[in-house]
């Protein structure tokens, strides 16, 4: 009996994983079908290309600070258009993953160049998040990302962040809506 029993839980368990994986994989890869489209700009980077990234710094204190940041990385994905058609499906995405997931509003900034909205998922402490998801819309034509005068640029960003650090990363890395994420960690 106990057997049976064992083997129903661990069933039950493997497909309570299964979905969350799966889960997990679709909020993550809502946003790839637009990495062909040559009207977006993508940056990807990896778990892996984070760990390289830390293997790289040397043995100042300030890189010190930096490979402690980034091997706590495990992913950013950057994606930026000019397209306005294509905006307007990013904006209605961004909609659906932001109620299909938990995160919460830290701040908006609303100015005469753009509207900035970022939100996190709770971490190990209120000084770190998992993830930090921001986008930026009405950027008018003062806003230059490449030498492309974007519509939509939209920031992912998982791990264990530290919001108190997060504008030496972007400076350190050159992330698009840096400046709005440096306010956020100051807040």
């Amino acid at each position: 009996m106990k057997t049976i029993k064992n083997i129903k839980m661990k069933v039950k368990l493997t497909i309570l994983l299964f979905v969350f994986t799966l889960i997990t994989f679709a909020q993550n890869s809502m946003f790839e079908k637009y990495e062909d489209l040559d009207d977006v700009s993508t940056v990807v980077v990896t778990k892996h290309a984070f760990k390289l990234m830390g293997k790289v710094a040397s043995d100042s204190p300030e890189a010190k600070s930096y490979k402690e940041m980034v091997n706590n990385l495990d992913y950013l994905a950057v994606y930026t258009t000019d397209n306005v058609k294509i905006a307007g499906d990013m904006i209605k995405d961004i909609q659906k993953y932001l109620k299909s997931t938990k995160l919460s509003e830290l701040m908006r900034i609303k100015d005469k160049d753009a509207n900035v909205k970022i939100f996190v998922k709770e971490g190990k402490d209120e000084d770190h998040v998992s993830e930090l998801f921001m986008y930026i819309t009405s950027l008018k034509d003062k806003v230059n990302v490449n030498g492309r005068k974007p519509e939509v640029v939209v920031v992912s960003l998982t791990g264990n962040i530290d919001l108190n650090k997060i504008g030496e990363l972007t400076d350190k890395m050159n992330i698009p809506g840096g400046n709005e994420l440096k306010k956020a960690s100051k807040k």
